[in-house]
């Protein structure tokens, strides 16, 4: 056993299916481009049938002022998973330069705290160890984030580090990373030149120091400018549908379906996304209008 090396690898950050229509949770740059008051909520069961696994709650509002030039907007999150309860609280803030024929280009920043928490009255265990010290952790850490999002009418562009600086703290002599720095790249097209119909590919690329790189394809196609309906493969080791109903032009919901194609299949019944997305018009200036990102 100590001669015997290897490495293990396991998500930090709370994964999104559904964040074609509102990257506000890995992009700040995205908050107030689209010129209304949005609120976005999104639920996540991961691996739905595996005790412990994963449950990510998301809440983000947003709205553009003095001239939809500035965006500011707050992002909730609650991700539980084990014995660990982490929630989060981001302000986000960002400035949009206007070109010409619908372009724009965007700076982000955010601050905000992460609360990490740990239950371990959670775990099952038949008999304690009386030599080992078990002890329920709470910290809270402050972080920053900055991006920039480039769109036109037919793509869009994104760059982002949501959280700047990685989180550790130290127990007993021990430094624990609890959350390292992640690096986004998304970008979509949109061809809509099918006759009723808009094909959309976009990819989610994450960077992580030290891990393998995380890559996110998806295919929609937009039927009748009512239903997307999509594909979508995380790592080739994950694959699954989406679809969004735009009910009206201010009110959408959606829906993604995964299934992992390795064992964990075996014991899991797939993971389910669930989200409701709300456009207003709440200043003189707002005007909701088209939008395929």
């Amino acid at each position: 056993m100590l001669v015997v090396n290897t490495s293990v690898f396991g998500q930090q950050e709370p994964l999104y299916s559904q964040y074609q229509f509102n990257q506000s949770m890995i992009n700040p740059a995205y908050t107030g481009v689209n010129a209304v008051f949005n609120a976005t909520a999104v639920s996540r069961f991961q691996w739905v049938g595996i005790q412990g696994a994963p449950v990510t709650h998301m809440l983000n509002t947003s709205t553009s002022l003095l001239n939809n030039k500035l965006g500011v907007g707050v992002t909730l999150v609650k991700d539980t998973y084990g014995v660990n309860v982490n929630a989060e609280v981001q302000g986000l803030v960002a400035y949009r330069i206007d070109m010409h024929n619908g372009r724009s280009l965007s700076f982000g920043m955010q601050a905000g705290y992460n609360q990490f928490k740990y239950d371990y009255s959670k775990l099952l265990l038949e008999q304690a160890d009386p030599g080992l010290s078990i002890s329920d952790g709470n910290v809270s850490k402050f972080n920053v984030g900055a991006g920039v999002y480039f769109r036109t009418r037919q793509y869009y562009l994104g760059v982002s580090v949501p959280k700047m600086l990685d989180t550790q703290v130290s127990d007993n002599g021990t430094t624990t990373t609890l959350a390292q720095r992640h690096y986004y790249i998304s970008a979509g097209f949109v061809f809509d030149q099918l006759m009723a119909l808009k094909f959309k590919p976009s990819v989610l690329i994450r960077v992580v120091e030290g891990q393998p790189l995380s890559v996110d394809l998806n295919a929609s196609v937009l039927v009748l400018e009512t239903l997307w309906v999509g594909a979508s493969v995380r790592n080739f080791n994950t694959a699954g549908v989406n679809g969004q109903f735009e009910i009206s032009d201010k009110l959408r919901i959606g829906y993604s379906f995964e299934v992992p194609l390795n064992s964990i299949s075996n014991n899991a019944f797939g993971t389910h996304e669930l989200m409701v997305s709300l456009d207003l018009e709440i200043f003189n200036n707002h005007g909701i209008n088209r939008r395929y990102f």
